[in-house]
């Protein structure tokens, strides 16, 4: 190999190896070195493998064909890397194979950036405290049942609901009290669901529900089940019992509405329990309970 010819190779920023019909090394590059750690003495007439694909260089031996996938394999200190590789055959005059060319590079960071974005985005869709969906999250959903109603697949409705005085439990017992109830709160919604519905916190102390195959009778059961079961928690900060109670709104969706609509009027129907005693379920044509 000349000298040009190597000097352009070790500046690839690629690992670049040559192995023999047997597989056995005959060539290693700077890059490889870089990239896995080991020279050229470590490695020359040794078998070259892919720990998860060992018999891809033996394939592409065999059949003359090119292969392009990626492997783990181990540095000299023993640590995992993601490789990406490239798997050239090598064919004298007679067109036959004596040996065959990997190129590889090191994707391992790429492939941890990848898995980080991933765990963001799942994370822009989650609220961090009680795990549910968030705002963000559920208005997805939200706008998507919409659409599946409208092709005639399905009705639901919506349930708003509320922690009655929540900013006092928070005043007057601290946040890591309110955090406890939030929690506990999502916790016990999510609990009573069924598979196919939704839950999700909306904002703050808000959270909203979507109940898949219900008319308003079985919607408003299903709040004031919700309702009555919030009721009977409490929590105990070693000094004060803390009860906890919500205010719901219920409504069904209808053909014209958007998120923002029907959002908005199961939000109403929730101030109306509200100001009609708290500890309450207010649904159109069920009035207040």
């Amino acid at each position: 190999m000349s000298d040009f010819f190597k000097e352009t190779v070790d500046n690839l920023g690629l690992g670049v190896c040559r192995v023999d019909s047997q597989k056995k090394i005959i060539y290693w590059n700077k890059g490889a070195f870089e990239i896995l750690g080991f020279d050229f003495d470590d490695v020359k007439g040794k078998r070259f493998g892919f720990s998860s694909e060992n018999c891809a260089i033996g394939l592409a031996l065999k059949d003359g064909e090119i292969r392009e996938s990626s492997a783990f394999m181990r540095d000299k200190n023993g640590r995992k890397i993601n490789i990406s590789y490239k798997i050239v055959p090598n064919k004298n005059e007679k067109n036959e194979i004596t040996g065959a060319t990997i190129m590889f590079h090191d994707i391992s960071t790429k492939i941890e950036m990848i898995r980080r974005v991933r765990e963001l985005e799942e994370m822009a869709f989650v609220d961090f405290l009680t795990g549910l969906p968030n705002r963000r999250m559920f208005e997805k959903i939200l706008n998507a049942a919409l659409e599946e109603m409208n092709r005639g697949k399905k009705i639901f409705g919506i349930i708003f609901m509320d922690i009655d005085d929540f900013k006092k439990i928070n005043d007057n017992y601290g946040h890591e009290i309110g955090d406890i109830i939030l929690k506990m709160v999502s916790r016990k919604i999510s609990n009573m669901l069924r598979p196919y519905d939704f839950v999700g916190r909306w904002g703050g102390e808000e959270f909203v529900a979507l109940i898949s195959h219900v008319n308003d009778e079985k919607l408003y059961s299903i709040a004031s089940r919700i309702r009555s079961a919030i009721e009977k928690m409490s929590v105990f900060n070693g000094e004060h019992l803390i009860k906890v109670t919500l205010s719901l709104g219920a409504t069904m969706a209808n053909e014209n509405d958007s998120v923002g609509s029907i959002i908005s009027r199961a939000d109403e129907l929730m101030y109306m329990s509200k100001i009609s005693g708290k500890n309450k379920v207010t649904i159109e044509k069920h009035g207040i309970k």
